[in-house]
C-alpha cells in the first residue's frame, strides 16, 4: 500500500464546519423552505452535522446546512446551523 501525501479526505477548499458531534449549542429550529413561521429555539447536544445537498458538510452554503440537536428530553431537532452559537465545546468540561 502506497500512502498519499497531504491526502485529507477534503475537496480542495472545503472547509470543516463550525460545529461537532459532542457540543452543546442553541439556536432556531430549521424550517423547510416556504415555512415563514416563527422558528423555535433549542438547546442540545449535537448528534449530526450535515445540510440539505445531501453530500454532508463539504461544499455546503450555511443557508441550507443544519445541526441534529438531542435535547435534554431525548428527542431531536434539527437547527439552522448559520444562527447557532456554541454553548460548551466537546470534550472539554464547562466552565
Amino acid at each position: 500500500m502506497t500512502a498519499v501525501a497531504g491526502r485529507t479526505g477534503r475537496r480542495p477548499g472545503a472547509v470543516s464546519a463550525p460545529y461537532q458531534v459532542g457540543d452543546v449549542v442553541r439556536g432556531p429550529e430549521a424550517l423547510p423552505p416556504g415555512d415563514y413561521r416563527t422558528p423555535a429555539t433549542y438547546e442540545g447536544k449535537v448528534v449530526q452535522v450535515g445540510s440539505g445537498s445531501g453530500s454532508g458538510w463539504s461544499g455546503v452554503d450555511a443557508d441550507s446546512a443544519y445541526l441534529w440537536v438531542r435535547l435534554p428530553d431525548s428527542t431531536e431537532r434539527k437547527l439552522a446551523i448559520r444562527a447557532c452559537v456554541l454553548l460548551t465545546p466537546a470534550n472539554r468540561p464547562a466552565p
